[in-house]
């Protein structure tokens, strides 16, 4: 009995509330408490005055239930607007949720279906190697020497380094090698500081941030192109940089991206680099028919069809535009892209037939003309 009310809170406090009031009205007036009402009755008035207290009893413990069922979820007897019930004693979560975690093999299947990058894949697949035989020297209890798992990645933008650099983390965490493996963005801005003795604490909030993850800088010759010109601060984000390294060698991988040329000098502008620095993966520019495959699955993604023929519009412009300094590769398609989206919208606009989904040769060459600067 102990355990059922327990179980039905509502159904104690009824039961509670209803021999609460009979006790107390017979505690309070003996005389006129409920043994009262049955001297000198016969059969039918007791009768009678069994069938009143009952139902003087049901419309008290119909009361109470009302009133808890009320304070408990207001909205059930439509007394206020839908939506609005509360649920007695609930609280907010105040911990973080778990972010949504790609597998190694999800991470994989990204990685394989990027366009090219055959020698980058090379380099992945030579990783993978890696670990799983470090993996089985470990369970034959065999020795495993240290090796430094931070890479360097050259190549110009837009050719997919970032999204390795995804793929890395999620990779490492699903393989043990890092417990979280997340990848935090950084570049020189994010790292040096305008003040002596600012740089040392950011660059080490960074740093803290990544712990158990990737750090990716970006364009990190830059944090030595100032070195030895007064008032640059590059060469204190580096020296915090390599002591976090070291401190802290399990924990961490970082990887520094740019140019090639300029990523050389400054890898071998520090011997704490160039130590800690030795493996590069080379990420090539993307060749013509490349990057027109790269239109031809983003534009899939997003729902539309590009015209037939396409190539023979697309090759000339990208075989001159590559050649420009600033050429950002797969992300020059992602812009064509959204202006060829804008080309279509306003030439159907005002035409309820069209087809939403086709790109015409007219779309692309609008495109292009927005592209060129024409």
């Amino acid at each position: 009995m102990k355990d059922f009310l327990s179980k039905h809170p509502m159904l104690a406090f009824v039961v509670v509330s209803v021999i609460a009031s009979v006790i107390s009205a017979w505690l309070l007036n003996p005389a006129s408490g409920p043994a009262s009402w049955f001297e000198g009755a016969n059969g039918t008035a007791i009768a009678i005055k069994l069938a009143i207290a009952a139902l003087i009893l049901s419309i008290g413990a119909a009361v109470t239930y009302v009133a808890v069922r009320f304070a408990l979820e207001p909205d059930v007897f439509g007394l206020v607007p839908a939506g609005m019930g509360y649920t007695l004693g609930r609280r907010l979560n105040v911990g973080s949720s778990a972010p949504l975690q790609r597998t190694a093999n999800e991470a994989l299947d990204e990685l394989e279906k990027m366009v090219g990058l055959a020698s980058v894949k090379a380099e992945v697949n030579k990783l993978l190697a890696t670990l799983e035989v470090e993996r089985k020297r470990r369970e034959q209890g065999l020795p495993i020497s240290p090796s430094s798992r931070h890479m360097v990645f050259t190549g110009p933008p837009g050719v997919g380094k970032t999204v390795v650099a995804r793929a890395l983390g999620d990779i490492y965490r699903s393989l043990h090698v890092l417990r979280k493996g997340h990848v935090v963005e950084v570049d020189r801005a994010s790292l040096v500081a305008g003040y002596i003795g600012q740089t040392a604490p950011k660059t080490l909030d960074v740093c803290k941030s990544a712990l158990d993850g990737i750090l990716f800088i970006d364009e990190a010759y830059s944090l030595s192109e100032g070195a030895g010109v007064s008032g640059d601060f590059g060469k204190e984000a580096i020296d915090t940089l390599l002591k976090f390294m070291e401190d802290n060698r399990e924990r961490i991988i970082v990887i520094v991206a740019g140019y090639p040329n300029e990523m050389r000098h400054f890898i071998s502008s520090n011997p704490g680099l160039e130590s800690r620095f030795t493996r590069t993966i080379e990420f090539p520019a993307y060749e013509p028919a490349e990057l027109i495959k790269i239109l031809g699955l983003m534009a899939k993604q997003s729902g539309y069809v590009i015209p037939e023929g396409i190539e023979k519009k697309l090759l000339p412009w990208i075989e001159t535009m590559r050649k420009r300094e600033n050429w950002g590769n797969a992300r020059e398609m992602r812009s064509l892209m959204e202006h060829a989206r804008d080309a279509q919208a306003m030439r159907i606009s005002s035409d309820p037939a069209a087809n939403l989904s086709r790109l015409e040769i007219a779309d692309i060459d609008a495109a292009i003309a927005a592209r060129s600067g024409g």
